[in-house]
């Protein structure tokens, strides 16, 4: 399957020897889902694109995550912004969308690249959750206290996962109508293997590996905004320009589709919470009631 332009996530390891394997990482391109699901929404540019990081975003670290269910990126403040939400279930389907004040929304507010956190956002808080049904829930949060989306996750994993990460996200109007989006997360590899489960400390590393690990920032640090989101640069092609002293390895590739959650039945099973007053109050002259879905826009009909 080729993935040139397509939209979905290369997971991809670097090692210094076949025997161990000292970093991991995600590059995450969305662009045709990023684009589909802001063109229902017809949000002012500087939430568009804080929405597109944060789809981006969403795939990268969704992928870290062994989970069958859906994996949640949700913010809310209290500025002009109070919702941002992106979300993707364990086989791909993605979804987002953006709570903001249309009356009150000042665009100077937010100017910058990347996409302003706090002047959209102000105080408030950044959570990643994983619900996984009757298997369980974990969630993780952190304040919103960093300037941009970026450097708001990289602070969640260093506080509450406790694993050395990097991360760069970014997001653009692509000129004809659409999006590009992208993240691209390195991170080392625990000495379990896995997650650190709480521990109070950072797992213990070789000096070797941390060698290997500040070169790795290094090599990262030299890509660029645009460089990362080249529609005309392959995902496994920008890899092995960045890492390929560090034997940069691909593993098999994710795919992310634009997918919404909604269906008819949710509907019924919505307004069987609600009382026959209240179904009346919002039925039409047909005697039905329309619902539209927040995240895909499409209306579900269905009888008093």
């Amino acid at each position: 399957m080729s993935i040139h332009n397509a939209s979905g996530v290369l997971p991809f390891m670097m090692n210094t020897s076949a025997q161990k394997a000292v970093l991991r990482g995600r590059l995450a391109r969305i662009d045709s889902v990023a684009s589909k699901i802001l063109n229902r929404h017809h949000y002012p540019d500087a939430i568009a694109e804080l929405s597109a990081e944060s789809m981006a975003l969403t795939a990268c670290l969704a992928n870290t995550v062994n989970y069958d269910g859906i994996f949640t990126l949700q913010a809310s403040g209290k500025g002009d912004v109070k919702t941002l939400f992106a979300d993707v279930t364990s086989d791909g389907a993605m979804r987002a969308y953006v709570q903001y004040d249309k009356e009150n929304f000042n665009t100077a507010t937010a100017l910058g690249s990347p996409a302003a956190l706090i002047p959209l956002m102000k105080t408030g808080y950044l959570a990643f959750t994983v619900d996984q049904g009757a298997q369980g829930r974990y969630q993780g949060i952190v304040p919103i206290e960093d300037p941009d989306l970026n450097a708001a996750a990289m602070r969640y994993f260093f506080q509450s996962e406790q694993i050395d990460t990097a991360l760069l996200v970014a997001a653009k109007p692509d000129g004809d109508g659409g999006w590009h989006s992208a993240a691209l997360m390195v991170q080392k590899i625990p000495e379990d293997g896995g997650d650190n489960d709480n521990q109070s400390s950072p797992p213990q590393a070789s000096d070797e590996d941390d060698d290997i690990w500040h070169t790795a920032c290094t090599f990262m640090a030299t890509c660029g905004r645009d460089e990362l989101m080249n529609p005309n640069l392959p995902p496994e092609e920008l890899l092995r320009r960045l890492f390929q002293e560090l034997n940069v390895a691909v593993l098999p590739y994710r795919p992310i589709r634009d997918e919404c959650q909604c269906s008819p039945e949710r509907v019924v099973r919505m307004l069987d919470g609600m009382t026959q007053e209240e179904r009346q109050e919002f039925a039409d002259d047909d005697g039905m009631v329309s619902v539209v879905c927040e995240f895909c826009k499409n209306a579900h009909r269905s009888p008093v």
